[in-house]
């Protein structure tokens, strides 16, 4: 019985406050004063960027509009203004989670929150599409180069250009029934990629002017034979005329590195070998990419490409990473990084380093990895991408200071964001910021 005598007497009260606390139109005569309270802090970065400076603002519910006084205190980095609604962290030169502190004072109040703020390499979103976007190469002048399907099921893609992150991509081809791996010459009047004119046609590696154009404009790079299986992966060198690619014409099934001189294209020239024809027969070395050119000839002295014994079957084993000089043809096959999950890289102009894309053993996403190019020792290798998004196809800017790649990341993960229940589509990347080894 007491408990039900409790429960009257807090209703009898629950009555008496109510009638007390109204008057009889129903509005509220005495709202009473209420603390402020922290609810959160918005940020002008999304993650917060490693090494640079970034905007945090708290965000306080303050019904009653009663005189606040902030402070911000870190245990890493450094704060430029500490004592506003608003304050400027340079963050550590380091990717990892650091503890952001906000207090408020007002009167006798005094409320503080934590909050955890993760910090990145600094990330620019190129396209923002629904459309699936893939195989990115980086324009000489600027800017990039990729395509984008417009049919998945068939193949059917496009090239697109775009000049800076937060413009409209320009469309360079139509009607083609297949595009993968466009490249654009260095002198942009040029542009190459495998694919196919129409659904009749052979898979071949095919020329079009820099603006773009259609399959009537289209001239054959490379002609697919009828004994052949692969034709693929065209990309220009980054100066001069050089076009590498990879063909199984004289080894069926299993596709080697070749190159050519595109100015000899109409000529009886032949196009040139990196490997002897009894090289490692029963292993692809598939899409290779252009290393530095050390003398200076217009002609890069080597290539990377990754190694897959019995490619294509069902016991296809990967081999981790090779490098190649281009001249003289090579009698012989030596693994460069003994990495069996690298795969899909591309070396810096400069010759310094070498990117490439690895997947996780748990979740199976890929990451982009970076190791200096005279290191053959994965352990000295470092990360450039985190988290739970899948990253691929990497290529180095003409400069060297940034990677391009492909993602399905999104735009906010590192404080009110939505990293763990949303990705937005397949789109194009650029990271800066990194470690280098």
């Amino acid at each position: 019985m007491k408990w039900m005598r409790g429960l009257w007497a807090g209703a009898c009260l629950l009555l008496v406050l109510s009638s007390c606390a109204k008057n009889p139109t129903g509005s509220i005569k005495d709202a009473g004063v209420y603390s402020p309270l922290i609810t959160g802090i918005s940020a002008d970065h999304e993650p917060a960027v490693r090494d640079t400076t970034n905007e945090f603002t708290a965000i306080v519910t303050n019904v009653s509009g009663l005189s606040i006084t902030y402070h911000w205190s870190v245990t890493a980095g450094t704060l430029i203004d500490s004592t506003g609604a608003t304050a400027v962290w340079r963050a550590p030169n380091a990717v990892g989670t650091y503890p952001v502190t906000v207090s408020i004072v007002s009167g006798s109040y005094f409320k503080t929150m934590t909050f955890q703020v993760y910090v990145d390499n600094e990330f620019a979103r190129w396209t923002q599409s629904p459309e699936v976007q893939f195989d990115p190469s980086p324009i000489q002048t600027g800017g990039v180069l990729f395509a984008q399907f417009r049919n998945i099921a068939t193949g059917a893609a496009d090239i697109y250009s775009l000049s800076a992150p937060g413009l409209s991509p320009v469309q360079l081809t139509q009607d083609f029934a297949r595009i993968t791996s466009p490249s654009m010459q260095s002198d942009g009047l040029q542009i190459v990629f495998a694919g196919r004119r129409t659904a009749s046609d052979s898979t071949s590696i095919w020329l079009l002017p820099g603006t773009g154009g259609d399959p009537s404009t289209a001239l054959r790079a490379v002609s697919w034979y009828p004994d052949q299986l692969t034709l693929a992966n065209p990309r220009f060198s980054r100066t001069a005329r050089w076009l590498l690619y990879n063909s199984d014409s004289t080894s069926v099934f299993n596709p080697k590195p070749w190159f050519r001189d595109i100015d000899l294209l109409f000529t009886n020239a032949p196009a040139n070998r990196v490997l002897a024809d009894n090289v490692e027969g029963f292993t692809t070395f598939l899409m290779p990419n252009w290393g530095p050119d050390v003398d200076g000839n217009g002609l890069p002295d080597s290539i990377v490409c990754a190694g897959y014994k019995f490619f294509g079957n069902t016991n296809q084993e990967p081999r981790g990473l090779f490098k190649f000089p281009t001249s003289p043809e090579q009698g012989s096959a030596t693994q460069w990084l003994a990495d069996s999950t690298a795969t899909e890289p591309d070396w810096s102009a400069d010759g310094s380093y070498i990117i490439y894309t690895k997947r996780n053993p748990i979740g199976g996403d890929r990451d982009i990895w970076i190791i200096n190019a005279g290191s053959s020792d994965p352990s000295t290798a470092k990360r450039v991408t985190f988290g739970l998004a899948d990253d691929s196809r990497p290529r180095f800017s003409p400069d060297g200071t940034a990677i391009f790649f492909v993602s399905n990341r999104v735009d906010h993960y590192g404080l009110n964001g939505i990293y763990n229940t949303e990705r937005r589509g397949t789109n194009i990347w650029s990271v800066t910021r990194f470690d280098r080894p």
